[in-house]
């Protein structure tokens, strides 16, 4: 059994057909879209892949004007997050007086350098924009040990795209909910398409606590927010939405720094992969390769599992409908202007 599926309860989000759709809910998807912004550059923006632009892949410098619309969409849509160190949290296997069991511990601090994350979940509208691109036909964006499970990497109505979505397209009303029912592979897909990449399980925590951290101690904050749960704060079970929310929902759960999300709602794919210490007594046997997944969901129901050090993991090709994704890029040798805001 996944761990994932040892701190949630089962689905209930499919009551969803009585539920009265918020403000947040029906708010649409951010597309920004500057209509000054040479051609070429206006596509990149809209597809929230201006990344390339700051971070080309072949060397090749844009001009001055396309950096600045570039870096006023990175101002918009991420955050920066200053390095620094964060202490892991993990658990190890072994068996006491009631049999096999989990036991939290201490894995160490590691250093993370400085970033830009997203300041929201990639949503099924800026996953539509991939999938339309045809980047499920693309080899250079898959490994190639995976290229026959990207076959099988389909919607309802056999069409590529995530498992929950139909015909290539997500439900009415969802463009602004995080995307969800997408493997590792097609969050890592994404993440290159984007010119980004998905954070490790350091970068994701230290987004969540720097801004609220004493710099000097390595004291953190249990949640992005503070260190009281507040089941208004984020889309836990605690919260009765018991479905997935907007990216415009749980805003008051933000960091200081604004963003959002980063607990509860969706799980969220970690670039870090997943194994389980155990003592002697304790074999484990992984038949398939594993990744971290971090924050907690909607059908989360403790709340020790759901703050900025608790971590979970589930195999790479899982399509579950509370893991999505966000991403982001090193900010190593990059010189963002001063304001980008003009």
């Amino acid at each position: 059994m996944p761990l994932a599926t040892l701190f949630t309860r089962p689905l209930s989000f499919f009551r969803s057909s009585s539920r009265v759709r918020s403000k947040a809910d029906s708010a649409p998807a951010p597309v920004l879209d500057y209509a000054n912004a040479p051609p070429d550059i206006r596509i990149l923006v809209r597809n929230r892949q201006y990344a390339h632009i700051v971070r080309p892949q072949d060397g090749l410098q844009f001009d001055e004007e396309s950096l600045h619309f570039a870096w006023k969409a990175i101002d918009h849509d991420m955050a920066y997050v200053p390095g620094g160190c964060v202490v892991l949290h993990g658990e190890y296997a072994t068996t006491t007086a009631d049999g096999p069991s989990l036991v939290p511990q201490t894995l160490g601090t590691s250093e993370v350098e400085p970033l830009f994350i997203d300041r929201w979940c990639v949503t099924n509208a800026d996953f539509k924009r991939f999938v339309d691109d045809g980047s499920y036909d693309d080899v250079h964006l898959w490994p190639e040990q995976v290229l026959t499970n990207v076959l099988q990497f389909v919607d309802k109505t056999r069409h590529p795209g995530p498992s929950s979505w139909k015909d290539g397209a997500p439900l009415p009303g969802t463009e602004a909910q995080p995307v969800t029912g997408v493997s590792w592979y097609e969050a890592n897909a994404y993440a290159q398409w984007a010119g980004k990449r998905l954070p490790t399980s350091a970068e994701w925590q230290r987004a969540a606590t720097w801004s609220l951290s004493n710099s000097d101690s390595l004291q953190e904050a249990r949640y992005p927010w503070g260190n009281s749960f507040d089941p208004g704060f984020a889309n836990t079970w605690a919260s009765g939405k018991h479905h997935v929310a907007s990216i415009h929902d749980f805003i008051k759960g933000s960091t200081p720094d604004g963003i959002r999300q980063l607990v509860g709602n969706v799980w969220e794919w970690i670039n870090t992969q997943y194994l389980l210490a155990a003592t002697d007594e304790i074999a484990v046997h992984a038949t398939d390769s594993m990744a971290e997944i971090r924050g907690g969901a909607f059908d989360s129901y403790f709340h020790s599992h759901t703050t900025c050090q608790s971590r979970s993991a589930d195999v790479l090709t899982a399509r579950k409908p509370n893991i999505g994704f966000r991403c982001c890029f090193s900010s190593s040798g990059l010189e963002p202007p001063e304001t980008s805001g003009n």
